[in-house]
């Protein structure tokens, strides 16, 4: 992490003339003192990296310096061309994956594939990508409309950071309206577009991202029939007992909304609830209302 972050420091500084120790510690998301061990760790690593006190002052480096691709050990190299792989899937990434190929004079090995698009609607997820991106990086507000479980309405928000989670992308930022910070779901998302409007970045804490993430979830015991060994095994691995008849057993956890029995009737009736009750309850009033619909 401390590697991909002094990399960080340099592009920035690379593209900028001078930068604060406080702007780079908002941008890293670390503290001050942080950003001036990095310093020091640069330069002694023989970045030609300086700093100013007073008006006017910040970070620099002589204007004549270029990265040098010796900066960085070889399996720090390989560390940053994986990490730029994984998010080649999002558009617009493999630009700087083949730079820095170039630089470090490296093809790096495919040897593990992320792509965290999704198979249905690929061209409009990476569109979306594109907005959040120039929307964070130019610090602008936006505007979407977000589908809720009752109503959907328009929303103004300080886009910050785009956060993958429990198999979702969300964006976290602070929504104008609510007047709070805010995680939103990117599949709720729709008519997503820039704002002419800047904002000033507040810092991102990550605790809070954890916490907001973080959702109740609810212990299930659960029954399968054995067809369904298939999708048992891929989706539960570890968690799996047999009994008697062949069935599989799991237990689990699961986030506690609706998405729960959608995902139940996803096995049509090759699914059992067993525990906890309610569950078991409320999946067989789903259930019943689903079958009065095709009595007629």
């Amino acid at each position: 992490m401390t590697t991909h972050r002094l990399f960080r420091i340099l592009y920035c500084l690379l593209e900028k003339e001078r930068v604060t120790a406080p702007e780079l510690a908002q941008k890293m998301e670390v503290s001050v003192r942080t950003i001036y061990r990095d310093i020091d760790r640069l330069s002694g690593a023989g970045v030609p990296i300086y700093c100013n006190q007073g008006k006017g002052g910040g970070i620099f480096l002589m204007d004549s310096y270029v990265l040098d691709k010796s900066l960085l050990s070889e399996a720090e190299r390989e560390d940053v061309l994986l990490s730029l792989q994984g998010l080649e899937a999002l558009k617009g990434e493999s630009q700087a994956l083949e730079k820095l190929q170039s630089l470090f004079q490296a093809s790096s090995e495919n040897w593990i594939r992320v792509d965290f698009t999704d198979w249905r609607n690929q061209k409009y997820q990476a569109d979306l990508f594109d907005i959040l991106k120039q929307a964070i990086f130019q610090k602008c507000l936006i505007s979407f409309l977000y589908r809720g479980q009752e109503k959907e309405d328009t929303r103004i928000v300080e886009p910050l950071q785009l956060v993958f989670k429990s198999q979702a992308w969300y964006l976290y930022g602070f929504c104008r309206g609510k007047q709070d910070f805010r995680l939103f779901k990117l599949s709720r998302v729709s008519q997503c577009q820039i704002l002419s409007e800047k904002f000033e970045r507040k810092a991102v804490q990550r605790s809070i991202i954890k916490e907001k993430v973080k959702e109740e979830l609810v212990r299930l015991k659960l029954k399968f029939d054995k067809n369904q060994a298939f999708r048992v095994y891929e989706e539960f691995s570890g968690q799996i007992r047999q009994d008697p008849a062949g069935n599989l057993l799991v237990e689990t956890e699961f986030p506690k909304h609706s998405s729960l029995y959608s995902y139940l009737l996803s096995f049509l009736d090759g699914v059992e609830v067993l525990e906890p009750l309610e569950v078991r309850q409320e999946f067989a009033r789903i259930v019943k209302i689903i079958s009065q619909k095709y009595k007629t």
